[in-house]
């Protein structure tokens, strides 16, 4: 087995020879994660050196069959586990120590069964719990493309370079990598805060054209590409690396563009390239860099998703067990309904029959199903304020309500606890959704058209039609009764028609650059008003800035 299984670029093969080997050690495996779990129940009840000596023992054969399959993953989780132990082997347990050692025994168990089951399985997956466990003792976490073994120097036919383009506004260039960023801290949506911060690597990228750090903003504007897909998930780790990006932007800024003239870091080019190799190849820049980088395409981002989502669920044997059991006390509820139906009802028959369902109500409860659990508790209390004597004639009722709880109980195994989840817009009418989506759709529009514009030289033909566009979208303002926007867009109409269209001389490159920035300020505050973005107020004062730049 070679590392480009454990690198997350499986092939059907490899995959197929991993899954072999580990099937066969997996009884072997079991017995010793079994083994240690119970050491570690000892431990946490005696915090005695022993039981934590012993579980280590357990963990230290773990890791050898591990290394032997080459099942990195599993082998650094295990080290991490024996290097935690051995920190604070004369210190009592705390619960820290017992709930990550406890996590980690539990998810290298799925992980195996995973793998065993013939499932595609990254090894980064392990990540966060190898994390957690390295966190028990101070140590900074391992980085998600930790595991990814990629060539960081392909052949790659670099563009020319653009003086013009290195004549940048740093100082707007990093204010709108800050609003997306402070977007995406505050959770509130993806679509305009990546966008803002696209803006910002776009315009890097350009400018380090001709130096020796134009390969890392290339990957980084396919990087940002990339967790704009729906499938991606902005995970605190992803966030913390957006962060990181941020100093390099900073420094970008603070040297005015000198340090793109400075290389930079390959840790952080690797974690990019990383978000780029989890991507469908949507657009041109992604698929360059997967084409450059020769990154492979086992692992999509939405198959990582569905997987970490069985990794950090319920158990799928207790998940069974539940159902089993409910589905048990269901029977035993329909057997007493019969039995009360064809003799004189007991109170001791009816005490049974009440405690029976309302075992099933808070069951149901405890797994979501709160319209079923409600369902139970209010005919668990109408039978408790029936009498005896006439409950022999309500059975049929009390049985056909019974028979519909069973349906829900049902379900629940269709759906594997997975629940669904609907989104009421609530405050904003179907128009005005429809005005909004309709209005982003026709900025991108706007901007794509500004960029090819500037690309050909300034041919016209380009944005011909993009003062159309801008008063469309300003009377949809009007209509949002967000008249400083429409004021805003109205300015904008007017440069592009006086200044571009109709003007003798060609406005700077800086100028058209500055009205790129107030579209991208306002399609992040179209944006907010769907309840997708934070810093509504900071992206207009973004955008008026920019218009200070087309006055004059």
């Amino acid at each position: 087995m070679n590392d480009v299984r454990m690198a997350d670029k499986t092939t059907g093969s490899e995959a197929s020879q991993f899954a072999s080997s580990v099937n066969l050690v997996r009884v072997e495996v079991g017995n010793a994660l079994d083994q240690a779990s119970v050491q570690l129940d000892a431990y946490a009840d005696s915090s005695s050196a022993e039981n934590l000596r012993a579980f280590l023992e357990e963990i230290q054969q773990v890791r050898g069959i591990f290394k032997m399959i080459d099942f990195r993953a599993g082998e650094r989780l295990c080290e991490e586990l024996a290097e935690t132990g051995r920190s604070v082997i004369n210190q009592p347990a705390t619960q820290g120590i017992l709930s990550s050692f406890t996590q980690a025994i539990v998810y290298l168990k799925r992980y195996i069964d995973f793998v065993v089951d013939g499932d595609v399985v990254a090894p980064s997956l392990l990540l966060p719990t190898i994390n957690q466990v390295r966190k028990q003792r101070q140590e900074k976490p391992l980085p998600e493309a930790y595991f990814f073994l990629v060539n960081l120097r392909p052949k790659i036919t670099a563009p020319v370079a653009d003086s013009a383009a290195s004549k940048i506004p740093y100082h707007r260039a990093r204010q709108l990598y800050q609003l997306g960023l402070i977007g995406l801290i505050r959770e509130q949506g993806r679509r305009g805060p990546l966008q803002v911060m696209l803006r910002t690597v776009n315009r890097l990228e350009k400018a380090s054209r001709g130096g020796p750090s134009w390969v890392f903003w290339h990957v980084a504007v396919a990087a940002f590409e990339s967790l704009a897909q729906d499938s991606f998930e902005m995970t605190k780790q992803r966030l913390s690396l957006l962060g990181l990006l941020d100093r390099q932007v900073r420094r970008i800024q603070e040297s005015k563009g000198a340090a793109l003239n400075e290389k930079m870091p390959d840790w952080l080019l690797k974690e990019l390239l990383y978000l780029v190799s989890l991507a469908e190849p949507s657009t041109d820049d992604i698929l360059a860099v997967q084409l450059e980088f020769h990154l492979g395409s086992t692992f999509r981002e939405a198959q990582l998703q569905a997987t970490r989502a069985r990794l950090h669920g319920p158990d799928q044997s207790a998940f069974q067990s539940l159902l089993e059991a409910l589905e048990d006390e269901i029977q035993s509820i329909k057997d007493q309904i019969d039995l009360i139906e064809r003799t004189d009802a007991s109170q001791e028959n009816l005490d049974e029959l009440i405690e029976s369902i309302k075992r099933i109500a808070d069951t149901l409860g405890i797994v979501n199903l709160q319209s079923a659990s409600e369902q139970a508790m209010a005919l668990a209390e109408h039978i408790v304020a029936s009498s005896p004597v006439s409950l022999p004639q309500k059975m049929a009722g009390i049985a056909d309500q019974v028979i519909a709880i069973e349906q829900e109980i049902r379900s629940l195994g269709h759906h594997d606890l997975k629940t669904a989840t609907l989104v009421d817009p609530v405050s904003l009418s179907e128009a005005r959704i429809a005005v909004i989506s309709e209005s982003m759709t026709a900025l991108t529009l706007v901007k794509r058209a500004t960029s090819a514009y500037l690309d050909s030289n300034g041919d016209k033909m380009h944005i011909k039609n993009v003062g159309k566009t801008l008063v469309d979208v300003a009377g949809g303002l009007l209509f949002l009764d967000k008249e400083p926007v429409h004021a805003i867009l109205m300015e904008l109409n007017q440069f592009i028609t006086k200044r571009v269209l109709d003007g003798q001389t060609r406005p700077s490159d800086a100028q058209m650059e500055a009205f790129a920035d107030a579209i991208t300020g306002v399609e992040y505050f179209l944006d907010s008003l769907i309840g997708h973005s934070a810093s509504a107020d900071e992206a207009i004062k973004l955008a008026q800035e920019s218009l200070s730049h087309l006055r004059g």
